[in-house]
């Protein structure tokens, strides 16, 4: 495998600059050759890539974006060389297509021999590396004297590794050591208890010197597979991308838009990388970008920052808002921007003290009705016994990050967590917000304690069953936080606090939405599984679509109104039990196609069930005329299969017809079913899951249910209907 690479990286460092475009795509053929394509595995993100000697392997645009992220990447640091997966999955071969092919390439490139001596750190399986003729190891220690024994270290890094272990991996690749490393890096807070990757990984930051790291980023969620291209953007690299800016800024050549865009986006995914004490690629960016004064654009809804027209701006905004989420907790000051969101808090508002609360049965935010003004420092203490169980202190509750979009309303990132590692912690945002106590999924004593927090303002906060409609009217609503919440054991609502204050009876809207998250866990089974209350926050702007699933449920602030009111035909409507209903959503019973179905059959069994109105006026797309409309549709379909599964209303109408002639019940028991042994086991894939939807319902109906899904075009085996072949046919009028 030698190369142009180690004449590249054996000149003097004051001769070094970007890798030359031949170099870096003859490179890259080697690493694919043999390779077509990739599968993706599991939910990756992307790797960063900054250095001087550091080029993307495998890459695509992330949904809707043009511009492309790196899945693998590679670099060279001293004699040695490094390749990144953006998922640990990619280190045993196992993931199908070309990956084995990859990866073989991968361990030759980076031993720079044949068959060099491989060792395994967290990699549980030695077959793939064995039955390629490598010679084999697993390491139980990262230390000079296990890693000299070896020429190809494949590591896993999920795992939070030291600074001793980093620097001891690092110092033996620029010996001439080979590095193939790879982890899931935005599930790295989960697996270390809360800790930041950019601050907390120790081989994350021994990277730093190459060039290439991992990120905290998600990315690829629309994508199936990676398409092996030896040519790929050369501006995937941040160094390249600051030297385009830099050029086109001083009167070079201008960069086109689409260059624009994945420069920026480059240098956004290369910073998310950055511990904050590591300024070398922010210095380059701002030397880059030159001074824009104290009059930088702030975004807001009504003038948003675009990738077109304010890319510089964006860029600068974005390493800020990165910078602040992980500078030191206590010495941040107001960023300008937070005053167009979430706002300002009254400089005249009492900061005070508050003891909370905090019950570690219950997972996720714990809502203190306090709020953190933007650059103020406020005091948590909790007992001795909590302290670094992973518990932390959280600034804000709209946690969605804009970085990936062409439009920015707001910050790209305005929230802020910090671990309670002592008994008493100081922490501050720079844009402010509600305060909240986070409890990690998994603790080991779940006894009831207090935490006192200081500096906070009242925020309006209203809890059913703990306060009372009056006590809301005549002092909570009128705390003086910018943003208020309304909570009961299933759902806590996150509005401003103008539409907070419009809400007189705040007991009848929390009954609702008490029995809405209720039904929808009662009717799908999951009643014992709730930990937590769902959350709902509105904000100016959300990562993705009207609304989005997930924790908290995302929706835009001028739907806040509707979310508080309870008056009307419809109130609260349709988005909120979809988005709830994502939320219910499980694998048994929710198959290709129905992603934006199964949701929804849960959302018209609220109106059913809570709202008691006529459960099919929800949506236009559901009225009688539609229905009959895509029935048509289907009948004329040349490929109903393809139709059904790629038109979400149309394929609930399936549903809509099964609960209209076999009521509620049938739904019910479709969906406790999967708890009942009798019906035997789980479906483990989507071609099962389509069976026992036929069988399943069948049997719950004593009806043959074959010729409705033969109608419908739902593709099911014969082993299936000939199970339920006895039964006696139904198909409903009108098919």
């Amino acid at each position: 495998m030698k190369s142009l690479l180690l004449v590249f990286i054996s000149l003097p460092a004051l001769c070094l600059a970007q890798m030359p475009p031949e170099i870096v795509k003859a490179e890259r053929a080697k690493l694919l050759e043999g390779v077509a394509s990739v599968p993706k595995s599991g939910a990756p993100g992307p790797v960063a890539i900054w250095g001087n000697i550091a080029f993307p392997i495998l890459a695509a645009a992330s949904g809707r974006e043009s511009n492309e992220l790196a899945l693998a990447a590679a670099a060279g640091y001293g004699k040695g060389r490094i390749i990144l997966f953006g998922h640990n999955s990619y280190l045993d071969g196992g993931v199908g297509g070309d990956h084995a092919k990859l990866l073989e390439n991968c361990v030759k490139w980076t031993g720079n021999k044949e068959k060099p001596r491989v060792g395994l750190w967290e990699v549980s399986s030695t077959d793939f590396f064995d039955n390629h003729g490598f010679r084999t190891e697993k390491l139980a220690e990262l230390d000079a004297k296990s890693l000299g024994s070896v020429d190809v270290v494949i590591l896993n890094a999920q795992r939070a590794t030291t600074a001793e272990t980093g620097s001891a991996v690092i110092e033996w690749v620029k010996s001439g050591g080979g590095l193939i490393a790879g982890m899931t890096g935005w599930a790295f807070s989960q697996t270390s208890g809360g800790k930041e990757l950019a601050v907390s990984h120790g081989l994350n930051q021994a990277l730093m010197p190459a060039g290439i790291a991992f990120t905290d980023m998600s990315a690829f969620d629309q994508l199936r597979v990676f398409e092996a291209r030896a040519d790929l953007p050369r501006l995937m690299n941040a160094s390249e991308a600051v030297t385009a800016i830099k050029r086109q800024n001083i009167g070079g050549v201008p960069l086109t838009p689409e260059d624009v865009k994945q420069a920026s986006n480059a240098i956004q995914v290369a910073l998310a990388s950055q511990p904050p004490d590591r300024s070398n690629l922010r210095d380059a960016v701002m030397a880059a970008l030159g001074s824009t004064g104290a009059d930088s654009p702030v975004p807001t809804k009504a003038a948003p920052l675009t990738q077109q027209q304010h890319a510089s701006a964006r860029i600068r905004l974005g390493m800020e808002t990165r910078v602040l989420r992980l500078s030191a907790n206590e010495s941040v000051t107001a960023h300008p921007a937070h005053a167009a969101f979430p706002g300002e808090a009254p400089t005249e508002a009492p900061r005070i003290s508050s003891e909370i609360a905090v019950k570690p049965a219950i997972p996720g935010w714990t809502s203190t009705g306090l709020y953190a003004a933007a650059g103020e420092a406020i005091t948590v203490t909790v007992p001795a016994a909590v302290a670094d169980k992973g518990y932390a202190v959280r600034i804000g509750c709209h946690s969605d990050t804009l970085y990936h979009l062409d439009t920015w309303s707001r910050a790209p990132d305005i929230t802020k967590s910090v671990a309670l590692t002592q008994t008493e912690t100081k922490a501050a945002s720079a844009f402010g917000g509600l305060i909240y106590i986070e409890v990690p999924g998994r603790v080991t004593d779940d006894a009831p304690f207090s935490a006192i927090i200081k500096g906070g303002i009242a925020a309006p906060l209203f809890v059913l069953g703990q306060d009372t409609d009056e006590k809301w009217n005549t002092e909570l609503k009128k705390r003086p936080a910018p943003w208020a919440e309304l909570a009961c054991d299933k759902m806590i609502v996150s509005v401003p606090s103008d539409v907070a204050r419009t809400v007189n009876n705040p007991t009848q809207v929390m009954e609702f939405w008490k029995k809405q998250v209720e039904a929808q866990d009662d009717i799908s089974n999951q009643t014992a599984e709730r930990k937590r209350p769902e959350r709902m926050v509105a904000d100016v702007q959300i990562s993705a679509g009207f609304m989005h699933s997930g924790y908290p449920i995302m929706l835009h602030v001028p739907e806040a109104d509707e979310m508080v009111t309870f008056n009307r035909i419809k109130f609260p409507g349709w988005g909120y039990h979809h988005e709830v209903g994502h939320n219910h959503q499980r694998g048994d019973f929710t198959f290709d196609g129905t992603g934006e179905v199964t949701n929804n059959v849960l959302a018209m069994y609220v109106y059913h069930a809570v709202l008691e109105k006529d459960w099919l006026i929800g949506h236009p797309n559901i009225t009688e005329e539609a229905r009959k409309e895509h029935i048509q549709k289907i009948k004329r379909s040349s490929d109903k299969w393809q139709t059904w599964k790629t038109d979400p209303f149309l394929a609930l109408t399936t549903y809509i017809q099964l609960v209209q002639e076999f009521g509620w019940d049938s739904w019910r028991k479709y969906l406790h079913s999967f708890a009942d042994p009798g019906f035997g086991p789980a479906p483990a894939n989507d071609d099962a899951k389509r069976d026992q939807f036929l069988v399943r319902y069948s049997k719950i109906t004593n009806k043959n249910l074959g010729p409705f899904f033969t109608a419908w075009g739902i593709p099911v085996s014969e082993k299936a209907r000939t199970e339920v072949s006895k039964l006696d046919a139904w198909m409903p009028k009108g098919m």
